[in-house]
């Protein structure tokens, strides 16, 4: 039997305002999910229930739901129910996607955005990363060297410069530094054509560099782990350019939704 989820413990019957009374209710939950009133996998009350508390009728219920599904913010499962699934990659990176596609972001912009994040997060992770950090790291090292085809290629660099990320221990840079890590391995797999070959030569070159710039955040210098994560963006993003269709290849032509799943 699923305990009730906390909404059905704290909330209270409301009266809502004359107007829109779905985009009320939208309005309200959605305020619950962002403040953390209601965690990510619990599960809403059932519609008669949500119906009962605000004193609408199911279908304006269902209008809520159905513009909270939407901004995935929450998930409805055939014969279940609803639940929270609200994750902060995957918001930010439908906010990201939009912009990029409206302001029609190149990639040499979001290569550029890229290197100066992973940057300052290596030199953060210098000073905050924790022992399970460092071993992250260092999975996320072994990963990136253990290429059989593309994906699981860009899913190893992925994971290190997530480590590294997340070592940063600031919540708004690691999420940004994931999203366009993914768009970066995204472009990469486009441009190589998904070759295993080409990842191979490609991760292998840039081995040493990602060496280095673990071993400048294990030493907890963070000017070192700065450089060295500059010198690491700098020299992939050189040889991800060398390669053939590197100069015809568009971020409007990758796969935005599913960039920055990539690693996950």
């Amino acid at each position: 039997m699923n305990a009730p989820s906390s909404l059905a413990r704290q909330r209270r019957p409301r009266r809502l305002n004359r107007g829109n009374a779905a985009d009320q209710i939208r309005q309200d939950l959605q305020s619950q999910i962002l403040t953390g009133a209601l965690h990510r996998g619990s599960k809403l009350p059932t519609e008669r229930k949500l119906a009962e508390e605000y004193g609408v009728s199911g279908a304006t219920v269902r209008e809520a739901i159905r513009s909270l599904v939407t901004m995935q913010l929450i998930e409805v499962r055939h014969g279940s129910g609803a639940y929270i699934t609200a994750d902060a990659d995957e918001l930010l990176a439908l906010s990201l996607n939009s912009l990029i596609q409206l302001k029609r972001i190149g990639v040499s912009d979001v290569l550029t955005v890229l290197g100066v994040l992973v940057a300052s997060a290596a030199a953060l992770a210098a000073v905050n990363a924790t022992k399970s950090d460092l071993t992250n790291m260092e999975r996320g090292l072994r990963l990136a060297e253990e290429v059989s085809d593309a994906d699981h290629a860009a899913a190893g660099l992925t994971a290190f410069l997530a480590a590294v990320a997340d070592a940063s221990h600031n919540p708004l840079l690691a999420v940004l530094c994931r999203f366009l890590v993914g768009l970066q391995m995204s472009l990469a797999i486009k441009i190589s054509g998904g070759s295993a070959e080409s990842w191979r030569k490609t991760s292998g070159r840039l081995a040493v560099y990602r060496r280095q710039v673990f071993a400048a955040i294990k030493a907890r210098d963070a000017k070192a782990a700065h450089a060295r994560a500059e010198e690491y963006h700098a020299n992939s993003v050189r040889i991800i350019g060398a390669l053939p269709n590197a100069n015809s290849t568009w971020i409007a032509d990758l796969k935005l939704t599913q960039a920055q799943r990539i690693g996950r």
